[in-house]
């Protein structure tokens, strides 16, 4: 009796093998490129897919912006810089367009500035005579991410087609760092200031945690 269940397992189990194997083999499964635009700025993905199933992404997105001010005797200047590769695998469970995808960012998203004052500033409960307060927020360098989308050429032998991803990157809180220079930045007191002010900006980030994702694209598929 068990020679037989396992005689008949492996039969159900040969006739499930050939079915996806013959439905797999009506997908085309080519080699795909996609420039994307996205909340994590504008980049370049390949995607291929390995089953009716299952398909991978590799990219890369870059975005850069700089911001000058001059404000209370301050002069202000700012630059975000969201540099990162994705690596993405994609679970297509209806066979189609539709995807689930999960996978990591190596992440160089981040921000800099620097503040050079004219005049005494106030850090803490003191003023300081300072040249520059320079600020560095950075982010872990991998992060998660979980999605869903649609890629329109997936299993289409479509040269051309569209894609669209809604998502999340967990990355954590960022650490902000502060650091001084001028005549008062070896001034004993304002290490204490300086820690209570990036203090303060570390608690206001915590809540930072979840980085939304929106991306579109234009496919080509080989």
């Amino acid at each position: 009796m068990i020679k037989r269940n396992l005689t008949n397992l492996l039969f159900l189990l040969s006739i499930v093998s050939s079915t996806q194997a013959m439905q797999d083999s009506e997908y085309y499964l080519g080699f795909r490129v996609a420039s994307r635009i996205s909340t994590l700025g504008a980049g370049l993905e390949m995607a291929k897919g390995f089953s009716s199933n299952f398909g991978v992404r590799a990219g890369f997105n870059y975005f850069a912006y700089g911001y000058d001010a001059t404000e209370s005797d301050v002069a202000y200047a700012l630059e975000l810089e969201l540099k990162n590769f994705t690596l993405l695998a994609d679970w297509h469970p209806f066979r189609g367009a539709f995807r689930l995808s999960g996978g990591i960012l190596i992440n160089g998203n981040g921000l800099t500035g620097q503040a050079s004052p004219t005049a005494p500033v106030t850090i803490g409960n003191a003023d300081y005579n300072l040249n520059s307060v320079n600020l560095d927020i950075s982010y872990s360098s991998v992060a998660p991410y979980f999605g869903l989308g649609w890629d329109t050429t997936f299993g289409d032998d479509d040269n051309w087609g569209f894609a669209f991803d809604l998502g999340l990157i967990y990355s954590g809180a960022p650490d902000a760092s502060l650091q001084v220079s001028g005549p008062d930045s070896t001034n004993p007191l304002i290490t204490n200031d300086l820690e209570r002010e990036r203090q303060e900006l570390q608690d206001d980030l915590d809540t930072l945690r979840w980085w939304p994702v929106i991306n579109a694209g234009l496919i080509y598929q080989f």
